[in-house]
């Protein structure tokens, strides 16, 4: 066996499995496995993977943030893994996976190389930060400015500081459920625009938000027959409806009024029927019509005044480098939308403030929705074993033990409004037109 390995070792045919076994771990052989040949084709050996050249990874780490003792680290451990075979695929493959494939197939719980000890995540880090040429390219062929993809390329270091390394007390790496997210910031308009990021894209959810010509006010709707709770909120399968008191959805429109119940802007299906003459109102946002896919980076800060700022920028950024693309709205799906967070914390909660300053809209969320951004626990979610260091941790922990569901939730600002973007605009106006339908 041993010969064989050396022989396989020598002609660089080298497999998923023994590359796993030398990791210690070939529990994820089954997802490594994928594509492995054909990444394997187009390896340029350990000393030559772009990625890994000292030259690289130091112009890389300081364009993502980091600082130079990180960097100093992220060498050292470069310098075992291009001397090290099995390390070296592992690392192109990782690589190639997640930026060179045709589609994506991100890592799924791939092992970390075990004799690289305390630094063994770094090895995933400087897959990571090897992003920074693509994303610099992808701009270039956008036309963006320099300094956008400067600001861009920053996220990789929140996910390390503000994730990986809280969750394992320090160490560097990257979680790699983040590290396959990251293929998009070097394929797509995706950037980063002070305190959020924006991935401009076709609307894919059924949504109708319909505006009164003179007054501006702002109505949604979601498809006529959808199941939701007694409350207003959805759930994801058919079957958490059992045994529970639901109610449908009503919406239509003839071309003459519009007919049904709408989305309370608080974040959920308001039970009472309005009529829209479409006369005076106009569809202005609907599934399909081009948008700002709104991204929230851990990191904290996110004051009512930062997201303000970056929703201002990107209205204006968006103008000026995609005319002929121009987003109707921004939209976002997160736990940050939940709409049970207005009772869990007091209103000058910059989560609730943010929230009062949007329409949130009620999505089919499954019972723990977003859980793992907040404790960074991976696995099944267990109560008595997860954190109570911050007071979100504790606010949420203490909400759960009551025996309620976490959800998610979605929201949506319509361009248009940004300038007058907030707290409670929409919520207002869903009350004005809910008083005149008496």
């Amino acid at each position: 066996m041993q010969s064989n390995f050396i022989e396989d070792f020598r002609d660089g045919t080298m497999k998923a499995e023994e590359v796993l076994r030398l990791c210690g771990d070939v529990s994820a052989l089954e997802n490594v496995s994928l594509h492995w040949d054909e990444s394997m084709a187009a390896y340029p050996g350990g000393s030559e993977i772009v990625f890994l050249r000292d030259d690289e990874i130091v112009s890389n780490s300081r364009a993502c943030g980091f600082d130079d003792e990180v960097t100093s680290r992220l060498l050292s451990v470069a310098s075992k893994i291009r001397s090290s075979e099995y390390m070296s695929r592992l690392a192109w493959h990782c690589y190639w996976r997640i930026f060179l494939s045709e589609a994506p197939c991100p890592p799924s719980d791939w092992p970390e190389p075990a004799e690289l000890g305390e630094e063994r995540g770094i090895l995933y880090l400087l897959v990571g930060i090897g992003y920074v040429p693509l994303v610099r390219e992808n701009h270039r062929q956008l036309g963006l400015p320099l300094e956008v993809a400067l600001e861009t390329v920053a996220q990789v270091k929140r996910f390390c500081d503000c994730n990986y390394s809280r969750a394992y007390k320090g160490r560097l790496g990257v979680f790699q459920s983040q590290l396959g997210w990251m293929r998009y910031y070097t394929k797509v308009p995706y950037i980063r625009l002070g305190r959020l990021e924006y991935w401009l894209q076709p609307l894919g959810s059924e949504l109708f938000v319909y505006r009164e010509r003179e007054t501006g006010k702002t109505i949604a709707f979601l498809p006529d027959g959808l199941t939701c709770l007694a409350n207003g909120l959805r759930l994801a399968k058919p079957e958490e409806y059992e045994g529970l008191e639901t109610g449908l959805t009503k919406y239509r429109d003839d071309g003459e009024k519009v007919i049904g119940t709408p989305v309370n802007p608080r974040g959920f299906v308001d039970p009472r029927e309005v009529v829209l003459p479409r006369a005076k109102w106009d569809l202005v946002f609907k599934k399909g019509d081009m948008s700002l896919g709104m991204h929230i980076p851990s990191g904290g800060k996110m004051t009512f005044e930062e997201c303000q700022k970056s929703l201002e920028r990107a209205k204006e950024f968006f103008k000026e480098y995609f005319p002929d693309k121009q987003p109707v709205s921004v939209v976002c799906n997160s736990w940050i939308f939940n709409p049970e967070l207005q009772e869990i914390f007091g209103p000058e909660a910059n989560l609730n403030r943010f929230q009062r300053g949007l329409y949130l809209v009620p999505n089919a969320s499954r019972h723990g929705d977003g859980l793992w951004f907040i404790f960074l626990k991976q696995g099944p979610f267990d109560l008595d074993t997860a954190p109570a260091e911050t007071s979100l941790q504790r606010g949420i922990l203490d909400f759960l033990k009551k025996g309620r569901r976490w959800r998610s939730g979605q929201m949506f600002i319509l361009m248009d409004d940004i300038d007058r973007f907030c707290d409670g605009t929409y919520l207002e106006q869903f009350d004005e037109v809910m008083e005149q339908m008496k």
